[in-house]
């Protein structure tokens, strides 16, 4: 499991003053962002180098709870499938005492950068991915 802590910020709350259910879907790319640089896949290389892209095909969240500007928070993502062309994280946020506030779930597909078609994850992403998480 790879964790990623944050800071809940001001911009991420609504009027009152907690944030905005969208913002999940921000802050857990936010910790996905730095997981795949921590296997070495940054978006970087991604998008500059590779011959492949790495797209969300799908996104769903479910809410248990609320978060305040300020408040140190705690990203906790698991592999929770992995297949020949995607892999599916999940995400659970947990707020300043442990608690989950948001579970997320988001589907990645491998495509080809040149055909835009699916492809098999490559081998080395897909090794990474499973020793990560």
């Amino acid at each position: 499991m790879y964790t990623w802590d944050t800071t809940v910020k001001l911009h991420q709350t609504d009027a009152a003053g907690i944030v905005f259910y969208g913002n999940y879907f921000r802050i857990v790319h936010d910790a996905y962002e730095a997981f795949m640089g921590s296997l070495g896949f940054d978006f970087n290389y991604i998008i500059n180098e590779a011959d492949f892209l790495v797209l969300i095909a799908h996104a769903e969240a479910d809410y248990s709870g609320s978060l305040r500007p300020s408040e140190k928070i705690r990203v906790q993502i698991a592999l929770d499938k992995i297949g020949t062309t995607s892999f599916v994280l999940g995400y659970d946020v947990l707020n300043t005492a442990g608690d989950s506030v948001c579970r997320l779930k988001t589907v990645h597909v491998a495509t080809d950068k040149k055909s835009g078609r699916k492809r098999p994850l490559p081998e080395k992403l897909r090794a990474k991915l499973v020793a990560a998480t």
